[in-house]
């Protein structure tokens, strides 16, 4: 009855230690799930935190874009003033109707780094909203869309300005060496002797060409900046929803 009764406590005593060891496995187990659960929502929050940071940037350049395109648009509109008083200089028609093309061509690169990551491997699923995730998507498929038509546009335009095979008759060269891209390529004496070469006077033919023409980058650059704006309403939607949960999580 002794040994029967030794041999009970020390049972007890060996099964309270086997409950102490599992309940402490236990207990490690969920602190580890509840790291990871913590490194989780961390890294959540810094996708969330670098995709703002690339749609800001996409802001940024957005901004930048609707003004070239809003000075082309005026440098356009003054183009047409100018044509129709027939009074106006050749180079000042030339060189607003530079401006009316600067950089009408440019096109919109989003920064995509932090949503590139994000789709590599299983880590989308670290976004629990899945809202987001739709979002992004609808985002970066508009701006494929909307990209697609604004290229076009600035393609025709471009066309059509390198379309003339006698840039002395438009005054095209002699704008650019007042004031564009041969102002500092050629030389002083080069500038003059080709200078001879333009009459600055410009048919009634050619004038009539550069009207329709700026014209119809009028046309371009108020579609563009159309375009534009729509790009920025997409950008400042997901800024919007990405800043939320930014500042949440």
């Amino acid at each position: 009855m002794v040994a029967e009764n030794k041999f009970s406590k020390y049972l007890i005593y060996a099964i309270g230690e086997i409950v102490l060891v599992v309940i402490g496995i236990l207990i490690a187990l969920q602190i580890n799930e509840w790291n990871d659960h913590r490194k989780e929502i961390a890294l959540e929050n810094e996708y969330y935190c670098r995709l703002l940071e690339d749609v800001q940037l996409d802001k940024e350049q957005m901004e930048n874009l609707i003004q070239l395109a809003e000075d082309r648009l005026v440098a356009s509109n003054q183009s047409i003033r100018l044509l129709i008083d027939e009074k106006s200089e050749k180079i000042a028609i030339a060189t607003q109707i530079k401006l009316a093309t600067k950089a009408i061509y440019s096109d919109f690169e989003p920064n995509n780094s932090a949503y590139q990551d994000l789709k590599s491997g299983a880590n989308l699923n670290i976004i629990t909203d899945k809202s987001v995730i739709k979002t992004l998507n609808h985002y970066f498929n508009r701006v494929d869309e909307l990209k697609s038509i604004i290229m076009i546009n600035g393609k025709y335009a471009v066309d059509l300005a390198f379309a003339h095979d006698d840039n002395f008759a438009n005054g095209s060269h002699r704008a650019a060496m007042v004031e564009g891209r041969l102002q500092n390529g050629l030389d002083e004496n080069l500038k003059e002797a080709i200078s001879s070469f333009d009459d600055g006077i410009l048919s009634s033919q050619m004038r009539k060409r550069l009207l329709h023409e700026s014209v119809e980058f009028a046309g371009v650059n108020s579609r563009q900046v159309e375009l534009y704006d729509m790009l920025l309403q997409e950008i400042d939607d997901l800024k919007l929803q990405l800043e939320k949960k930014c500042e949440t999580k």
